[in-house]
């Protein structure tokens, strides 16, 4: 079968080398020029459990790519047990990668048998979907002589970052589906890296829609005398988190599932909804926060379960004060931990 991956992502590389090394099929990557220093699309420097078997699935030894193993985060203040990395995003997806001839020309899918549209928020090649929620993110690359610590501070469904990757670089970032929001938690790392210099900066998008609202995740594109089938993966069929934006983990495993449902389109889309079943409950609480609901502890309870699965330690009053902070809009004068 010859087969085109559209993105050349974390998820569009990893499926790359499975194909490469798993199947005798001939693969095209392509992909786009990024206008970032890093060269890669932005965000997503960190990843939860199971990140480490993923990479040696591939024969790749996760020691080459983790930058800091975090145990703590501070959230507005208060101090959470977590387990989470850091790491070399842009050197794993070149390593990924490895003697494949990235195309960064159109794709022209009459060629092939079968187009894997790994393009993230754009979803190029699969039908729009109802109800999407894309959220706007900032990030930099800052190196400081003093420590910043690993800070979270929440807005509006969306939160600021500062997480180390080095002893002396971190990744501080922001996002946020309100504007204003969006605003505060931009001041707010400009008082975490006030006295840093900045290696690289850039935006980008990030969609929390989950994939049960992400459907449908194969589909067929007409073509002269035909049709070929377009089959998703990862963030372009809503395999991120909702309310952690955790999407590196959950993209590489659709993958995964991908190759081994690649002749059954039911069975892959079940395998998709199962396995990310958590998600349709994370979408289903950011959605009450939308709306402006109330939360209880049934809502905290989904985070609390669904924040463990990430690695963070928290307990059930402490996730429904978080889900609350979620839900009201930062001010820049409000308190904030520096």
């Amino acid at each position: 079968m010859k087969i085109a991956i559209a993105g050349a992502g974390i998820s569009g590389a990893y499926l790359y080398r499975l194909l490469q090394n798993e199947s005798e099929d001939e693969i095209h990557i392509y992909g786009h020029k990024h206008e970032t220093k890093c060269g890669i699309s932005p965000c997503a420097w960190g990843a939860t459990g199971g990140f480490n078997e993923l990479l040696e699935h591939v024969d790749l030894d996760p020691e080459s790519y983790i930058l800091q193993q975090l145990d703590h985060v501070i959230i507005d203040g208060t101090e959470i047990k977590v387990d989470i990395v850091t790491f070399n995003k842009p050197r794993l997806i070149s390593d990924l990668l490895k003697d494949a001839a990235v195309y960064y020309t159109p794709l022209n899918t009459t060629k092939y048998d079968r187009v894997i549209d790994a393009t993230g928020t754009s979803r190029t090649y699969l039908p729009p979907v109802e109800n999407d929620l894309v959220l706007l993110c900032a990030q930099s690359r800052v190196r400081s002589d003093k420590p910043l610590g690993n800070l979270v501070s929440l807005g509006y469904i969306g939160y600021a970052w500062c997480f180390p990757l080095t002893d002396n670089v971190y990744h501080v970032g922001y996002g946020s589906i309100n504007e204003s929001s969006f605003h505060a938690l931009s001041e707010i790392c400009k008082i975490w890296k006030k006295d840093s210099y900045t290696v690289c900066a850039c935006k980008g998008k990030i969609r929390i829609t989950c994939p049960h609202h992400s459907t449908p995740f194969v589909d067929n594109i007409a073509i002269q005398g035909g049709s070929v089938s377009v089959w998703g993966i990862g963030e372009a069929i809503g395999c991120v988190g909702s309310l952690a934006g955790d999407g590196i983990v959950p993209g590489m495993k659709s993958a995964q599932l991908l190759l081994q449902h690649r002749d059954d389109p039911e069975k892959y889309t079940h395998s998709i909804l199962h396995e990310f079943k958590w998600m349709k409950n994370e979408r289903r609480v950011v959605d009450k926060i939308y709306r402006g609901e109330r939360l209880g502890f049934g809502d905290a309870w989904v985070f609390k379960e669904n924040a463990r699965r990430a690695g963070m330690k928290i307990g059930l009053r402490q996730a429904l004060g978080v889900l609350k902070r979620l839900g009201k809009s930062r001010s820049i004068n409000e308190k904030t931990t520096c």
